[in-house]
């Protein structure tokens, strides 16, 4: 096995590895070539420091596992981590995290991220032993396509409602009380500005007011973010989320990665959400950072 620069490899390349990664993993994500270059796109994903391993038995370098790494500022974020089933037991996992640690130290990010599926037990304990550590639980939510339920307990008359300009979504964006996951930070949504909607919800007698943002497409309403700036959190944001879809009630709706103590939690039940499937976050401090390979390997050629 060795490990190339996934920037050496086409997008179709790419996204025909990552889909043979995934053939038989806990929560099925296959992608199109079109899907995984809107993934790199919207979420900083830098294919110079994101790796691959490949069989160098092969003569067309076989691409074997593939992982991805996103980076903001000072901080990295590891994503699409996947390894083709035989290869799992030739340790190309941990090559992939070997590399991805090493370019992260290289460029000096000062902190590394990554999402971990909930009862994914051998990813969850390679990323422990390679120094992350758990930071929350996040919930992976959706809404089928369907009529508000008739006795959403939220206030529904005299409620005033404002569409915000694109500044005015990122300004609210930016001013979020509870850190948002790396899916959800203002850059994400920066990046799809084109299918960018956000409204303002004022309820009546000073009950409150809070607001909503989200992309929209033809079938499905995603990264629905809400916030309760003034009154009671689950009572404006249950108001806030039922005027989102008595506006689009025949849409599928997404919202990824939200704490599962979140206080919103109760207006999205209300609403008709349910929770698909657990991640797991987890960060590595790269300021205590200790050489992880072990003195045998040679990195991985």
């Amino acid at each position: 096995m060795i490990t190339i620069p996934a920037s050496e490899f086409t997008i179709e390349e790419l996204t025909d590895a990552y889909n043979r990664t995934r053939v038989d993993y806990i929560v099925p994500m296959p992608m199109t070539a079109v899907r995984l270059q809107e993934y790199i796109d919207t979420y900083d994903i830098d294919l110079t420091a994101s790796c691959t391993v490949v069989d160098d038995e092969e003569d067309d370098h076989f691409i074997i596992g593939l992982g991805m790494l996103g980076v903001r500022g000072d901080r990295a974020w590891i994503s699409r981590l996947g390894v083709v089933p035989y290869a799992r037991r030739l340790g190309a996992g941990k090559e992939l995290m070997y590399a991805l640690i090493e370019e992260t130290v290289k460029r000096q990010y000062k902190h590394l991220w990554l999402e971990v599926i909930k009862g994914n037990e051998p990813a969850h304990r390679l990323f422990k032993r390679l120094g992350f550590v758990e930071t929350r639980e996040l919930l992976v939510l959706r809404r089928p396509p369907g009529p508000l339920p008739p006795d959403v307990p939220c206030i529904k008359e005299g409620v005033e409602v404002y569409r915000l300009s694109l500044a005015e979504i990122l300004d609210r964006l930016h001013m979020r009380r509870i850190r948002p996951n790396w899916l959800n930070e203002t850059e994400s949504y920066g990046h799809v500005t084109a299918n960018l909607t956000g409204i303002q919800v004022v309820l009546p007698n000073n009950a409150g007011w809070g607001w909503a943002a989200y992309e929209s497409n033809a079938l499905q309403l995603k990264r629905l973010c809400i916030e309760a700036v003034e009154g009671d959190e689950v009572a404006v944001s249950t108001a806030v989320l039922y005027q989102v879809h008595k506006q689009a009630p025949t849409k599928d709706a997404v919202f990824e990665n939200l704490p599962v103590d979140d206080p919103r939690w109760p207006a999205y039940q209300a609403l008709g959400y349910f929770d698909s499937f657990y991640r797991i976050e987890m960060v590595k401090d790269m300021s205590v950072h200790q050489s992880i390979r072990p003195e045998s390997r040679d990195g991985g050629q």
